[in-house]
């Protein structure tokens, strides 16, 4: 059993240290924004396989509200807000 744990920790480990080293920097820019949002909704996750998820979710929120706003056809933007991610 103790060489299982250590075996999924290095795996975890492995993959963190990889998604890290392999940001694009606009990816490494929506990850700061990512971290500062957390900072400000008070979202801690689990592990970091939720947070992982929950920063595609992110990503994608804000792809979204970045087009809507570009698209300058409505007389209001949308905004990130606790709901994000």
């Amino acid at each position: 059993m103790g060489l299982s744990v250590i075996v999924a920790a290095l795996l975890v480990f492995g993959m963190w240290a990889y998604q890290l080293t392999s940001r694009t920097p606009n990816e490494e820019n929506m990850f700061q924004k990512h971290e500062q949002w957390m900072a400000r909704s008070g979202r801690v996750y689990i592990d970091d396989l939720e947070k992982e998820t929950c920063f595609k979710i992110f990503k994608n929120i804000v792809a979204y509200i970045e087009a809507f706003n570009n698209a300058g056809n409505r007389p209001y933007n949308l905004s990130v807000n606790q709901f994000a991610g």
